[in-house]
């Protein structure tokens, strides 16, 4: 039998992750990086509420965790999209110190050096 405190932690891991996915979609990094701890804190008590669960599980729970595995995967393949947007929104926004595209004809460069943030530009 599963005991009590193994649902209620599950119950809250599954609303932890709901709160994240609520929080990614409003673009608050700051509340998404508090959220983000809280559901890690979730997801310890729930591992230590498990490890006294008999195995195997009932298929019910079962399937519970792996919604909640299948929501963070999805919840990572966001964050990963997000990461793109951010980079290619700074890549516009901070220069190079080469250009990242040359003439027809000619191969493309990338120096892989950080932008220049504080320099002033060459003349």
């Amino acid at each position: 039998m599963v005991a009590d405190s193994f649902l209620h932690q599950l119950a809250e891991a599954e609303a932890q992750l709901d709160s994240l996915t609520q929080l990614l979609l409003q673009g608050d990094a700051i509340a998404y990086e508090a959220g983000v701890l809280a559901f890690r804190q979730a997801l310890v008590q729930l591992a230590h509420a498990a490890a006294d669960q008999p195995r195997p599980v009932p298929d019910a729970l079962a399937t519970r965790l792996a919604r909640l595995a299948r929501a963070l995967v999805h919840q990572r393949d966001q964050l990963a999209r997000r990461t793109v947007v951010v980079a290619r929104g700074l890549a516009v926004v901070l220069p190079h110190k080469q250009p990242t595209y040359h003439a027809p004809g000619r191969r493309a460069g990338f120096s892989g050096a950080a932008p220049q943030i504080y320099s002033a530009p060459a003349r």
